[in-house]
């Protein structure tokens, strides 16, 4: 019973909290609950939509601008004007697709050379060319492969020539993948 009795004295003589020590309390268990709601949000986004126990990715994106302009040496295309993204795999900002989960993934872009030249185009996983082609005088390309990726590996098509190239914007070039089988 002694032990009781002390324990009931220390609460006793414990004051009670102050408005600003709960306030603080209820701050730092939002912050908390705010992590692990972004941690989870993270999860959902990395591992795609999940539809009746199939994994789909898939995205297309067009090249907007420039309407009849160039592509710098080397530069990555942004194709900024994304139509389909069920996965949120592909980054219009970037240009670059990034794997949400391990599979085997089909690629294609095509893109139309906006002047007498080449445009010359290659279509990347992470730092590798996978495949390349090549527009003359005013024609169109295209490029397409099917490779696996891991997850977080990135896909890209960027000119592969050293100098800039000719390309029509406008809707009329793109570039487009989905999953063909998980991993």
């Amino acid at each position: 019973m002694p032990s009781q009795c002390s324990t009931m004295q220390v609460i006793c003589q414990t004051s009670p909290p102050t408005l600003t020590d709960v306030r603080k309390d209820l701050l730092d268990l939002d912050s908390y609950v705010d992590n692990k709601l972004r941690a989870i949000d993270t999860k959902i986004q990395q591992t795609a939509c999940y539809n009746q126990g199939h994994t789909i990715v898939t995205f297309l994106a067009r090249l907007v601008t420039p309407t009849h302009g160039t592509i710098a040496a080397k530069a990555t295309l942004k194709f900024e004007k994304t139509t389909e993204n069920v996965g949120n795999g592909y980054g219009n900002k970037t240009g670059i697709f990034t794997a949400p989960v391990k599979g085997l993934y089909h690629f294609t872009a095509s893109a139309r050379q906006s002047r007498s030249g080449y445009l010359h185009l290659g279509l990347y996983r992470n730092d590798e060319e996978m495949a390349v082609s090549v527009g003359v005088n005013y024609n169109s390309l295209t490029i397409g492969a099917t490779f696996t990726l891991q997850y977080g590996d990135h896909v890209l098509v960027k000119n592969i020539w050293t100098q800039s190239s000719g390309i029509v914007g406008a809707g009329q070039s793109y570039f487009s993948g989905h999953l063909v089988h998980v991993m």
